[in-house]
């Protein structure tokens, strides 16, 4: 039975997932920025690789994020798992 005398405190999983998702995406924006510029016969080395920095910021707010938010939800499930075995 679960403990009724905590509150609930409800944590913005779902808004983190979107924005994993949102930081996903703007990497492939990047990704497509530096196609770009490679195409370019005059390409600006210095916008290539302020492209690149970003991507790489990017990536690592990606991996960490997402990283974190699985280990949440894994605790979460094994939580509520080992609660209905109680029950």
């Amino acid at each position: 039975m679960q403990d009724t005398t905590r509150p609930h405190v409800k944590l913005p999983i779902g808004r983190t997932a979107r924005l994993v998702f949102e930081l996903d995406a703007i990497r492939g924006e990047c990704a497509q920025a530096a196609a770009e510029l490679l195409d370019q016969p005059d390409m600006d080395s210095n916008e290539f690789e302020e492209c690149a920095k970003l991507d790489d910021a990017v990536a690592q707010a990606h991996r960490l994020l997402k990283a974190h938010l699985r280990r949440i939800m894994l605790a979460r499930i094994k939580r509520h798992t080992e609660a209905d075995h109680l029950e």
